[in-house]
């Protein structure tokens, strides 16, 4: 009788608060990753100067002082978009990975009840035929 009252409330437990457990433990790795890459940050200065390199300007109208400013801003730029890309693509990666991981935990989870008991049948088997 206690024994058909603890399995009650296992599977209870395991198939009803577990599911949101897990899915607040897995919250705390998607929040990680996201503050990790700053994938949020990153993506609203995409196109800005990286590491905020550019020359600065003289004060007399030189048309080399202007050309010599926008290529040095331009390559700044592009250095800037091309390595926050793919830090922002190394981070969206690595989530879709999470996700795939929460498929999987989720699928294990559910089944793991069967797999122990059809292994304790089939060491059973094992240990009498």
């Amino acid at each position: 009788m206690l024994f058909t009252y603890i399995f009650h409330h296992y599977l209870l437990w395991h198939y009803t608060k577990a599911f949101s457990e897990i899915l607040h433990v897995w919250k705390n790795f998607f929040w990680f990753v996201v503050n990790f890459f700053s994938i949020t940050q990153l993506l609203k200065s995409l196109f800005a100067p990286w590491k905020r390199i550019t020359e600065e300007r003289k004060k007399a109208f030189d048309l080399e002082d202007i050309a010599s400013h926008i290529v040095i801003g331009l390559l700044s730029r592009l250095i800037g978009f091309i390595l926050r890309f793919t830090i922002v693509l190394s981070g969206t990666f690595l989530l879709l990975l999470l996700c795939l991981g929460l498929v999987i935990t989720y699928i294990f989870w559910i089944l793991a009840p069967a797999f122990i008991i059809g292994s304790l049948f089939y060491g059973l088997k094992l240990i009498f035929f």
